[in-house]
C-alpha cells in the first residue's frame, strides 16, 4: 500500500512521516485516525535521504498486521485461558486464576515491550520512503 506524506523528523536512517487524514477516513473507522485527530506519524525507513518538509511516497507493507494482530491479541488471550485452566484446575482457586491471568498479561506486555523495540525499525513493520516529490 502506498501514501503521501510529509517527513516531520529525521533520525539517521529513518523519517518520521506526517500522514493528513483524508475525508474517507471518517466514514471508515478502521484505522488509527480517531474522530478528532487529523493526522497520524508514521517511522519509515529513509534510505532516499529525505530531509525535514519534503512531501515523500512510502510504502507500508501488509504482511506485519497479522503477526502484530497475534501479538497483541491472540497470545494475551491464550494466556488468559491458559492461567485460568491452571487456578481452576490445578490451584483450584478462582481467586487465583484471576492472579495468574493478571500477572500473565502484565508479564507478556512487558516483554511485547522489549520486542517493540527491537522489531519496530525491522522491515516487515516498519514503511520505506519509494520516492521524494518534487515541487
Amino acid at each position: 500500500m502506498t501514501e503521501q506524506g510529509v517527513v516531520v523528523g529525521c533520525d539517521k536512517n529513518f523519517a518520521t512521516i506526517r500522514v493528513d487524514k483524508k475525508d474517507e477516513c471518517s466514514k471508515c473507522g478502521l484505522c488509527v485516525f480517531g474522530k478528532n485527530v487529523n493526522y497520524v506519524d508514521l517511522n519509515a525507513k529513509n534510505d532516499l535521504g529525505a530531509v525535514v518538509g519534503d512531501k515523500v511516497i512510502f510504502e507500508k507493507k501488509e504482511g506485519g498486521r497479522l503477526l502484530a494482530s497475534i501479538m497483541v491479541f491472540l497470545i494475551p488471550l491464550l494466556l488468559i485461558i491458559g492461567s485460568t485452566l491452571v487456578g481452576i484446575l490445578v490451584i483450584k482457586s478462582e481467586i487465583w486464576s484471576l492472579f495468574l491471568s493478571l500477572i500473565s498479561i502484565l508479564l507478556w506486555y512487558t516483554v511485547l515491550a522489549f520486542i517493540e523495540k527491537k522489531i519496530k525499525k525491522g522491515s516487515t513493520f516498519c514503511a520505506e520512503i519509494i520516492s521524494i516529490e518534487k515541487d
